[in-house]
């Protein structure tokens, strides 16, 4: 070895002594830098949470003046948020194992909060152009026209943060990091479904409401204590007139009036009668049985033209549920007879009192009376529109609101909104949703007493691109030992087939496009459960009983294309009690 060579090693290993001093220098750096923005970026978000709690209340009640008040501090907090986590050292770190997905879940949300902050002075402001006409009106269509541009523009916004957040997996970050994104997550999912809604509704209430001519609305009144896939029995019928935002009620008519058919009263598809039966045509209380509610609609329009002679342009369904949070709008109603309708005592006026003291024609004047009360105090004038969207939004994300327009134009927008139906639903719930849908075979009002949860298990992933997903019900009656003894319009009396004092249900799981239906268990017993495909979404159906303080378990087999087992979701039948859920996906290696 030369003289050269090693005099050549102590400076060459002073060099990697250097090179790595230098590393490891910037390394501390690094952490030190992220370290101090991660402080000041804790403290943003500290101050962040309670301002977006606020500016949730506040579009609760509709206060735009006080969502204007706070967008400055929101869009100044965020904006720093979001400039302290999106640095090129910031995004680097993003890949270091378990501090990198909370480096990420904290830019992610920063973000997302600074575009939302942004757009909140184009929603006020088109808020602010959407109050209470002078003359009556429920709303202006030229206002809400002009309103529809700049609200999708906001909406937009808002829909890709709360689809950017929900899918932050906050189970794997520290608690502090999880805490605040869930809190800020759970504000942006509130607020999402009100602008989505008011957004939509401005594309299409123009025209419904009779902005360019007069318009005829049916609204259906489904019964929720009478379960039916889209909510309830249809138990009554408002005709609505529309002339440039003005409403006036042209009549009520009660489903007993509707005679029942030996034929459905339009062709049904072979997949409906196969899962439903024809009773689906054949009885007006059924038409929102069937998941399409484009066939709802055109089954109540056939029902309502033969009835009256008039065809209405647009059908809307909806249930108590609805009436609940519009009078928390407008404020408690009076009922003939005295006494008030107020959002506490709503559900139990109506769908649990009557049938247990009444009389079936006095129940027919009680939900005539409180109809025709709700829409004198809305059609009043002097109500604030956003107040009722926001109102709205819940019971409208539950699928309690759906509705469809004759003008196709129209209706296309409706159809893939959450006013939908329970196609839609399914559908926007993502390309792994299963639909569970009951339909009461008891002919009476059990629904209070009925307990559900539901849960969606993906099971392992098959040789062949599929995995098996199990969807499992346990389905409990909660009714009193001696119920058989109550009213007939409680119990049914046993004229259904069901005993008296017991529920006696048929469900129906539709799974996902491009799955296919399997074995179903009912009771720990393999159960003979018609099947049905309705455009690529397999169906199949069972049937149970069940008596006071009975339990039953029903678990429903699919096969589900494997690329969709991590994308497990669950739509349901609006209930009166709401049922537990849960979601367990795998997702295939």
């Amino acid at each position: 070895m030369s003289n050269q060579a090693v005099a050549n090693r102590p400076r060459w290993g002073r060099r990697v002594l250097i090179a790595a001093l230098i590393v490891l220098g910037l390394l501390v750096a690094a952490a030190a830098w992220i370290g101090v923005r991660g402080v000041l970026a804790k403290g943003e978000f500290d101050d962040l949470v309670p301002l977006a709690g606020d500016v949730r209340n506040a579009a609760s009640t509709g206060d735009l003046a006080r969502i204007e008040a706070l967008a400055p501090a929101l869009r100044e907090h965020a904006a720093s948020a979001a400039a302290l986590t999106g640095d090129p050292i910031w995004a680097a770190a993003e890949v270091v194992p378990v501090i990198g997905a909370n480096l990420a879940a904290v830019r992610i949300t920063a973000s997302e909060l600074s575009a939302i902050a942004d757009v909140l002075p184009d929603l006020t402001a088109a808020g602010a152009g959407l109050a209470a006409p002078a003359d009556g009106a429920l709303i202006s269509p030229t206002a809400l026209a002009a309103a529809e541009v700049p609200l999708r523009a906001a909406d937009d916004v808002i829909q890709d943060a709360a689809a950017s957040l929900a899918g932050i997996d906050t189970a794997s970050l520290i608690p502090q990091v999880a805490d605040g994104v869930n809190e800020l997550r759970d504000v942006v999912t509130l607020i999402a479904p009100a602008t989505g809604a008011v957004t939509n509704a401005a594309a299409v209430l123009p025209s419904m409401l009779g902005g360019d001519g007069e318009r005829s609305i049916l609204v259906m009144i489904q019964n929720s204590a009478e379960l039916r896939t889209g909510g309830g029995i249809t138990g009554s019928f408002a005709e609505l007139r529309a002339i440039d935002g003005r409403l006036e009620l042209v009549r009520q008519v009660d489903s007993s009036v509707f005679a029942a058919r030996t034929q459905p009263i339009i062709p049904l598809d072979d997949s409906v009668t196969t899962i439903y039966s024809d009773v689906v045509g054949r009885f007006v209380q059924n038409v929102s049985m069937t998941t399409d509610f484009a066939t709802t609609a055109e089954m109540a329009t056939a029902w309502w033209s033969e009835l009256t002679g008039t065809t209405p342009d647009t059908v809307i369904s909806v249930d108590p549920f609805v009436l609940r949070p519009l009078v928390s709008a407008v404020g408690p109603v009076d009922l003939p007879g005295g006494g008030q309708l107020t959002s506490d005592n709503l559900i139990d006026t109506l769908l649990v009192q009557p049938y247990r003291t009444m009389s079936s024609d006095e129940q027919s004047v009680l939900f005539s009376a409180a109809t025709q009360s709700v829409f004198d105090r809305l059609s009043s004038g002097g109500v604030d529109p956003l107040v009722l969207a926001t109102a709205l939004a819940e019971p409208a994300a539950e699928g309690r609101i759906s509705v469809w327009n004759a003008a196709a134009d129209e209706n296309a927008i409706l159809s893939t909104s959450v006013f939908g139906g329970s196609d839609a639903r399914q559908a926007d719930a993502g390309a792994g949703a299963f639909g569970v849908y009951f339909n009461d075979a008891t002919g009476a009002k059990m629904a209070e007493f009925l307990d559900i949860s539901m849960m969606v298990t993906a099971g392992q992933c098959r040789t062949d691109g599929f995995a098996d997903v199990a969807v499992s019900l346990t389905m409990a009656s909660t009714a009193p030992a001696d119920v058989a003894s109550w009213p007939i319009s409680v119990t049914g009396g046993g004229l259904f087939g069901v005993g008296a004092g017991d529920i006696g249900t048929n469900i129906t799981v539709v799974g996902p496009e491009g799955s296919f239906a399997g074995e179903v268990i009912v009771k720990d017993e393999p159960y003979a459960a018609p099947t049905a495909v309705d455009d690529g979404r397999p169906a199949s159906a069972a049937r149970v009983n069940l008596s006071p303080a009975e339990v039953n378990t029903l678990v429903f087999h699919f096969l589900v294309p494997e690329d969709r087992v991590d994308q497990l979701a669950l739509v349901h039948t609006p209930l009166m009690n709401a049922p537990q859920i849960q979601i367990v996906p795998t997702a295939c290696s």
